[in-house]
């Protein structure tokens, strides 16, 4: 009878750590956030070192607010790159 042969969960678990990791090593930064504007057009070079920009990191993602004048525009971020910024 052959016995039944049953993996190990390590290597998953190596793997998610190590993604995490890497998440958690790359999160986007204001300066980051401000490039991705200007690349996009939303902001000229100028404006874009004048405007306070607040950034809370959390573990895996952070969230990066850019302040002006009357309003503000809050953007998500994660592996370097700024993804959400309605």
């Amino acid at each position: 009878m052959a016995q039944k042969r049953t993996s190990s969960p390590l290597p998953v678990i190596l793997i998610l750590v190590a993604l995490l990791a890497g998440l958690a090593a790359t999160n986007p930064d204001a300066a980051r956030l401000k490039d991705a504007m200007r690349s996009q057009k939303d902001l000229t070079l100028k404006a874009a070192s004048l405007l306070p920009v607040k950034r809370e990191n959390y573990i895996l993602f952070s969230k990066l607010t850019l302040q002006y004048g009357i309003g503000e525009k809050v953007c998500w971020g994660a592996a370097y790159t700024v993804f959400i910024c309605p």
